[in-house]
């Protein structure tokens, strides 16, 4: 009997696929314990649902980085949309940029990004498309971090995640939860 345990999501924009099949090479059928992928967990501990009746009635699932290190295809713009972005913190402001210019979003759309999610020092950033970029440098945002994009950024927040007097100039400024 042997283990191996991976980080992340392993047959979600990683090389759970390709792991399988090399086992089956050498005669051994691997045994997959799934579990509940960090698009859907992370921004839960954040307080960001990716669905909410009446705000999104879809998911999008993004990988920050397309075949060969290219920047990958966006969906179009849907106001009852959520699309969550894995592994794309490296690559935030052109993902901004691209998103409005090429996707249609507008500039005022909300993104949450959760650092270091069901951590003890997990953060969360909030902004919108125009000045998430510059949150995220401001506060140092790494990986890995998952990136929500959409109305339901905000549905949960509370005064009590941020403070009223954050709450009152979020939009405009940002917000940070430690």
């Amino acid at each position: 009997f042997s283990a191996a345990f991976i980080s992340g999501d392993p047959f979600i924009f990683g090389r759970g696929g390709e792991e399988v099949l090399e086992f089956r090479e050498f005669g051994v059928e691997p045994t997959v314990i799934p579990g509940v992928s960090a698009a859907f967990s992370a921004p839960l501990l954040a307080s960001i649902p990716v669905t909410h009746r009446g705000v999104s009635n879809q998911v999008v699932m993004c990988t920050g980085y397309g075949r060969d290190n290219t920047s990958p295809s966006l969906i179009q713009y849907h106001p009852e949309q959520t699309v969550v972005f894995l592994m794309a913190v490296g690559r935030l402001r052109k993902l901004a940029v691209n998103l409005v210019r090429k996707a249609n979003f507008p500039m005022d759309t909300p993104v949450g990004i959760v650092e270091r999610a069901g951590c003890p020092d997990q953060r969360t950033v909030v902004g919108n498309l125009e000045n998430i970029a510059d949150l995220a440098e401001v506060h140092g945002v790494r990986p890995p971090s998952t990136i929500v994009v959409g109305e339901v950024v905000n549905v949960l927040l509370t005064e009590e995640d941020f403070g009223r007097e954050v709450m009152e100039c979020a939009r405009r400024e940002g917000l940070v939860q430690s």
